[in-house]
């Protein structure tokens, strides 16, 4: 017994010392991609910490589309579009839409673009940013509701801090349930400008609500993502906390994607609802709407095509499926990032172009 027990210490010791060990290395002569590697593994509050230390580190996110700044640079060009200009796409979604839309003006330079979007941003996101924005479109222009698969899951998000475990954007959106008359209840977050997120460190009563939020009502938030960052120093604890966050938030998305109609977030519906309510909108103001699916890589994410598809015909609502125009299980059609092929893109652009033009042959002129 005597031995084992000595054995056993000498292991963790070892164990520990090797940990320190690495640890010195990693702030010293560790080459930048080993640095990287190891930095995945770091709690959420830690990678955020990081970035507001770091203004200027090589993938810092902090900044990225919040939907306040967004909204304040759309406000900022409507102001100076010239009166009687030409109709703007303005586009809601992420890069996926941006290399899509993109691809399509490649091909119709005339065609004037505005893009709102965030990484890997899901429906609530774009659903919201197009809400925001109402004001900054004008009679005759197109909007566009991107929706990508992989984020679909993410839908019970209030930001992809909680659900992007490796880069986790800290920029926030409202959760939309289904309420009892039709339409979606919405949940603001309580973080929802950069201002509040710098603030968080020196505004303890802010913070705990923040948290607390996160804790109660964000559908995919994982303790092991967020808990004990101070272990963040210890390279072995990373290794073990990437694991099991990662582990945990896919358990969670899983959940989600499983009970798309009658689940903690009945997806299917929520994505009706907001679609419908995007077309009426669009309507009313004498703007074109055109909803864009797109279907990623991941066999694991929910079928948008099959989803959605029968129900936008049967409604007459303009889309774009680009599961239509290329298979997504055909692994020869991606980017080693999870993009789709440029020619690929070229094709998805040039569907668009077609989508775009049948919706303004059917649509009134713009009052």
């Amino acid at each position: 017994m005597k031995n084992a027990l000595k054995t056993i210490a000498c292991t963790l010791v070892a164990l520990i010392v090797l940990d320190v060990l690495a640890a010195l290395v990693l702030v010293g002569p560790a080459p930048a991609s080993l640095k990287t590697f190891f930095n995945y593994g770091r709690s959420v509050p830690g990678k955020i910490a990081q970035w507001k230390a770091n203004p200027d580190l090589r993938g810092n996110l902090l900044n990225v589309s919040w939907l306040p700044d967004l909204m304040d640079l759309s406000a900022e060009q409507a102001a100076a579009r010239p009166a009687g200009d030409e109709p703007v796409v303005h586009t809601y979604g992420m890069s996926f839409v941006v290399r899509i839309t993109d691809a399509a003006q490649k091909a119709r330079p005339d065609l004037q673009l505005a893009h709102r979007g965030g990484p890997g941003a899901p429906p609530n996101f774009t659903y919201a940013a197009f809400l925001k924005d109402r004001e900054n479109r004008r009679p005759g222009d197109v909007a566009v509701l991107g929706i990508l698969s992989y984020s679909v899951g993410a839908m019970g998000s209030f930001s992809n801090r909680t659900w992007v475990f490796e880069q986790p954007s800290p920029f926030t959106y409202p959760i939309f349930l289904p309420d009892g008359d039709g339409g979606l209840r919405e949940i603001e977050p309580v973080v929802e400008t950069l201002e509040q997120e710098m603030s968080l460190e020196d505004d303890p009563d802010l913070a705990g609500r923040w948290y607390d939020q996160l804790r109660d009502q964000d559908r995919v938030f994982a303790p092991a993502a967020f808990d004990l960052s101070w272990l963040d120093i210890s390279p072995f604890a990373r290794l073990v906390r990437r694991s099991l966050a990662q582990g945990d938030i896919a358990g969670r998305k899983a959940e989600i994607i499983a009970r798309p109609e009658d689940g903690t977030m009945p997806y299917a519906e929520v994505l009706r609802r907001m679609i419908t309510s995007f077309n009426a909108i669009a309507r009313e103001d004498g703007q074109i709407p055109i909803v864009l699916l797109v279907q990623g890589r991941d066999p694991v994410d929910p079928d948008l095509k099959a989803l959605l598809k029968p129900w936008l015909e049967e409604e007459g609502y303009p889309y774009l499926a680009t599961a239509d125009h290329q298979s997504p299980r055909d692994p020869r059609a991606f980017l080693p990032d999870g993009h789709y092929q440029p020619d690929i893109d070229a094709r998805f652009g040039q569907a668009f172009l077609e989508v775009l033009d049948r919706a303004r042959q059917e649509t009134p002129p713009a009052r």
